[in-house]
């Protein structure tokens, strides 16, 4: 991203489904219930129990790590940009992923089933190969861009496309001043 380019709009979406949750945490307590019982107490977990090495590397990824990461880094953030728009889900994307408005043709607010379209949360793609941006609920933004439909979610559908509205009459403004100039 420049840094000229001033944030117009951002929002920062966490997962709150309980059952996204849930898995994590079971998988989590296995490992720490493992970890106990093996490491601590000195007694063989399972029928063909693994070495205390193995049992220690799993649990410091999968008991610890996993769900530090999951849990605590796992976020969407957009953010409208006069030049476009920027998606990043953390920690799995490095970069912001950016639309630029010059290739945005047309955007609208729309209400949409992440399960049924999309097969769920997270960045997803369905059959029609749009692709979809979304942590939490069913509305969200719909771009069409020249070879793609981009799909993201927001808990604020109103003010997120309210900036896209400002920064694109914005942006056709400027043009025609310095086109009737």
């Amino acid at each position: 991203m420049k840094a000229k380019d001033n944030t117009v709009y951002r929002e920062v979406q966490r997962p709150r489904q309980l059952w996204a949750w849930a898995p994590i945490l079971v998988c989590t307590g296995i490992m720490w219930y493992w970890f106990i019982v093996q490491i601590i107490y000195g007694v063989p977990f399972g029928n063909n129990p693994a070495s205390d090495g193995f049992t220690i590397v799993f649990w410091v990824i999968f008991g610890v790590i996993f769900p530090v990461v999951i849990l605590g880094f796992l976020k969407l953030t957009t953010e409208v940009h006069n030049d476009g728009i920027y998606i990043r889900l953390s920690p799995f994307h490095f970069r912001y992923r950016q639309f630029l408005f010059k290739d945005i043709y047309e955007y609208k607010s729309i209400t949409y089933s992440p399960i049924k379209q999309f097969g769920g949360f997270g960045i997803r793609i369905n059959m029609k190969g749009e692709t979809a941006y979304n942590m939490n609920g069913k509305k969200g933004i719909e771009l069409k861009l020249k070879y793609e439909t981009v799909v993201i979610g927001t808990q604020n559908p109103d003010e997120f496309k309210d900036a896209l509205d400002v920064v694109c009459n914005k942006k056709q403004r400027e043009s025609t001043t310095e086109g009737g100039t």
